[in-house]
C-alpha cells in the first residue's frame, strides 16, 4: 500500500528512506518501508519540494499512519508537511473538485463546519 509524503524541502544527496523513517518515528510508527523514492522530475534548485512516495506491507498500518498525520500541525517544524494516500489521476481530479466545492461551500457558509467524508461534503454540528 503506497502513501505520500510532502511538504519537505528536497536535499542534495538525500536518502529518502531517513526523511521517511524521520516522520514515522515523530509518529512513534516502526512500519517496515519496502519502497521509497521521491516522485516526479529532478529539478537541481536547492529547496526544491518534491513528493515522497513510500509503500509499506499493510493497508492497517497506513491507515493508522494517515489517522495520527494531523499531529504535523503541532509539531515544530512540521506545519507544512503531510501524509495522504496515493491516489490515481482521476481520484486526485475527483477529490479536487469536491475540495474546491467544500471551500466554496466554507466561504458561502461560515457559521457552519464542514468536512469531506467518504468522498462527501458534511456539516458537523458542535455541541
Amino acid at each position: 500500500i503506497n502513501a505520500e509524503y510532502g511538504g519537505v524541502p528536497e536535499e542534495k544527496d538525500e536518502k529518502s528512506q531517513s526523511k521517511i523513517n524521520e516522520i514515522l518515528d515523530k509518529l512513534e510508527k516502526k512500519p517496515i518501508v519496502s519502497e521509497c523514492k521521491r516522485i516526479g522530475r529532478s529539478i537541481s534548485k536547492a529547496g526544491t519540494v518534491r513528493t515522497i512516495r513510500f509503500r509499506v506491507a499493510s493497508s492497517q498500518t497506513i491507515y493508522q499512519i494517515l489517522r495520527e498525520a494531523r499531529a504535523f500541525k503541532n509539531l515544530e517544524g512540521y506545519q507544512k508537511v503531510y501524509i495522504s494516500p496515493d491516489r490515481t489521476i482521476e481520484e486526485r481530479i475527483s477529490r479536487q473538485k469536491i475540495v474546491n466545492k467544500l471551500k466554496e461551500k466554507r466561504k458561502t457558509d461560515p457559521s457552519n463546519h464542514y468536512v469531506i467524508r467518504n468522498g462527501e461534503i458534511v456539516c458537523i454540528k458542535e455541541t
